[in-house]
């Protein structure tokens, strides 16, 4: 066994080199699902939590995942860590057997590791390519399996096939898992890849004839059997890394992907010599001289310095107009729509160039008319995180008001990514034919992660080091978060 840090790198190269070696195959990667894609730690402590209120006790009550260190066939073992004896023990046992796959415990705890369904998603977007499932759980938990695991996948974009899901009909873990992966075979598949968490199984596949092309894959997470069964070849990982498949030149083609906070020389340096074609810019006024300029923070939020020579609107704007880039304008303060139009009209910019956001309380009425009748084919856009709430309990209601919006003008629809329901929401409005962008995007994972739900436009710092970009940096909007508290 090889223990590497870059597993799902591994598994990248792996596959592109199955895809250019058979360009017309269907090509299959192979997913347990206990203890690989679902952290069992959080069914057994669901289980055992269930328990105590079920009988009263309170042997568990301090018990959290960090202390599961077994796998949930090993229960016995936690007890005596535990300090629980007989016959309370026989009692737990009996009843953690009896409802450890209940319906209830199934729908209830699933509780995924991080990163996997990221990685499955991907997989499932790239040409002629599947994602099989292959566990040891019994054929007739097939129903709520999938309805668990499609429930989990639905805020990712992924539905998992019933055709290719393997249960186990009465065998052996092991001889199942076989069975499933000649099943898949049989089924016209080409398997390139096996994840699974039990080194046995794995040391079971790669002794058969089955192994010519398939490349296994040990998730170093809980598991049963002893770690020294890990064949020769395999790679063995913990973390489920989405930016290992994904390079710039991989992103999906039709997103539109804005630079935020373009708002100083040093990031529009960065911006011009990057492939990203949108820079936004926070436009404000100037006290000192009515003029416009580009600014992240207001002069009320952060003081002006001695030294400070704000950035004007109009130098930035010339300089993105003769690169032939696209121009987001975020205009912070009121009364100052009319004479950005008049700006960008005076300066030649089309209207495929221009991208206007607005927040919801500065809406209403031929409040855009201004930029529409200039640039009739602009985006005009505005967050949608007020509404959250109401998109998720009242969809009908929330439509009503999304629908005079689009009346106002409004044609794109942004949600920050960092709040609790944002997968959820991107893909109402997605499933409402409504454009999205997702904004708030911090780091290169989030960004390939928010990639991945396909919607029109993703707004982000663009602090990726791994892709040798350094937009403005977490430091950088702590510092400003800090002033601001030291100012209040």
């Amino acid at each position: 066994m090889r223990e590497t840090t870059s597993w799902m790198r591994d598994l990248a190269f792996h596959y592109e080199s199955m895809r250019m070696l058979y360009p017309q195959d269907r090509l299959l990667i192979v997913f347990d699902i206990d203890g690989t894609i679902l952290d069992t730690r959080y069914m057994i402590i669901s289980i055992l939590h269930a328990y105590d209120r079920e009988h009263g006790t309170r042997h568990f009550r301090y018990l959290g995942t960090d202390d599961i260190h077994i796998h949930e066939n090993e229960i016995e073992t936690l007890l005596d860590d535990l300090g629980i004896t007989d016959p309370e023990k026989s009692k737990i046992i009996e009843w953690y057997i009896l409802n450890f796959w209940s319906e209830d415990a199934i729908l209830q705890s699933h509780h995924l590791f991080d990163g996997v369904l990221d990685v499955i998603r991907w997989f499932q977007l790239q040409p002629n390519t599947y994602v099989g499932l292959n566990t040891g759980r019994s054929e007739h938990m097939r129903d709520e399996t999938l309805r668990a695991l499609n429930t989990l996948g639905a805020e990712y974009r992924i539905e998992f096939s019933p055709s290719l899901l393997h249960m186990n009909s009465l065998l052996s873990v092991t001889d199942s898992k076989i069975e499933g992966l000649k099943a898949f075979m049989d089924m016209g598949y080409r398997i390139v890849a096996v994840v699974d968490n039990e080194p046995a199984i794995l040391k079971t596949i790669a002794e058969t004839e089955l192994t010519s092309d398939i490349f296994l894959l040990h998730a170093d997470t809980i598991f049963e059997s002893a770690p020294g069964h890990i064949p020769i070849g395999a790679v063995a990982g913990s973390r489920y890394d989405i930016t290992e498949f994904i390079g710039e030149k991989g992103l999906p083609k039709h997103i539109e992907f804005v630079w935020h906070g373009v708002d100083d020389e040093s990031i529009l340096r960065q911006f011009l010599v990057s492939n990203v074609h949108w820079a936004e810019m926070h436009v404000r006024i100037d006290p000192c001289d009515n003029s416009l300029i580009v600014r992240r923070k207001s002069f009320s939020e952060i003081l002006k310095t001695h030294n400070e020579t704000p950035n004007k609107l109009e130098f930035f704007l010339s300089v993105l107009r003769d690169a032939g880039r696209g121009v987001k304008l975020d205009i912070k303060d009121e009364g100052l729509l009319e004479r950005v139009t008049e700006m960008l009209s005076d300066m030649g910019f089309t209207e495929d160039q221009v991208w206007i956001n607005r927040s919801i309380n500065e809406l209403n009425f031929g409040g855009l008319k201004t930029i529409m009748e200039r640039f009739p084919g602009a985006i005009n856009q505005c967050s949608v995180d007020a509404l959250g709430y109401l998109i998720v309990s009242s969809p009908s209601e929330a439509r009503r008001y999304l629908t005079m919006y689009s009346g106002w003008g409004i044609n794109r629809f942004s949600v920050n990514w960092k709040t609790s329901e944002s997968r959820r929401l991107i893909i109402q409005l997605q499933n409402w034919g409504l454009d999205v962008n997702i904004y708030n995007v911090p780091d290169l994972e989030s960004f390939l992660q928010a990639a991945l739900l396909l919607p029109r436009s993703i707004t982000s710092y663009f602090n990726f080091p791994k892709w040798f970009y350094t937009g403005l940096g977490e430091e950088d909007r702590k510092r400003d978060q800090t002033i601001l508290h030291a100012a209040g």
